[in-house]
C-alpha cells in the first residue's frame, strides 16, 4: 500500500495510537489505517469522546519505512500540549444580534358593547328557544 488515512483535527493535531491529540511530528505515534472504513470508524469514536472536535481523515504517503508522510503545511504547534483545547461555543452569535422590543406599556382592556344583546340569556335554556321559534 502506498499511502495511510490518519486523523486530524481544527487545531492541526493527530490522532496518536494512545486516543491522544498531538502535533504530528512523531510518525511512529500516530494511528493510521491502510483502510479508509477503519479510520472512519476511529473518527467517530474520537469524535463521540469529544463532540466540539472537528475531525478529519487526512491520506498520507507512506515513506521509505512505512511511516506516514506529513506534509510540513498540516503540521500542528509543536508548543501544544497532547489532548486537544476544549472549544466552546460562542457565547452570543455575532451574525444575530436581535434587537431588544421597544417597551410598550399595556393599555387596559378595551371595553365593547355589543350593539344588539344576545338571543340566548345565561338563565334561559336552550329548549326555551326551540319552543320560542328562534333559530340558532
Amino acid at each position: 500500500m502506498s499511502h495511510v488515512y490518519v486523523l486530524t483535527n481544527q487545531h492541526k493535531q493527530f490522532l496518536s495510537k494512545s486516543n491522544e491529540w498531538i502535533d504530528g511530528r512523531d510518525a511512529n505515534r500516530l494511528f493510521r489505517s491502510e483502510h479508509k472504513d477503519v479510520a472512519i470508524n476511529q473518527m467517530f469514536e474520537a469524535n463521540t469522546r469529544n463532540v466540539n472536535l472537528r475531525i478529519e481523515l487526512f491520506e498520507c504517503p507512506l515513506g521509505p519505512k512505512g511511516q506516514p508522510q506529513i506534509p510540513a503545511e498540516a503540521l500542528g504547534d509543536p508548543e501544544i500540549q497532547p489532548g486537544a483545547p476544549q472549544e466552546l461555543p460562542p457565547q452570543s452569535n455575532p451574525e444575530v444580534s436581535p434587537e431588544p422590543a421597544p417597551e410598550v406599556a399595556p393599555d387596559g382592556a378595551p371595553e365593547i358593547m355589543p350593539a344588539d344583546p344576545p338571543e340566548i340569556t345565561p338563565d334561559q335554556p336552550l329548549e326555551d328557544m326551540a319552543h320560542s321559534g328562534s333559530a340558532a
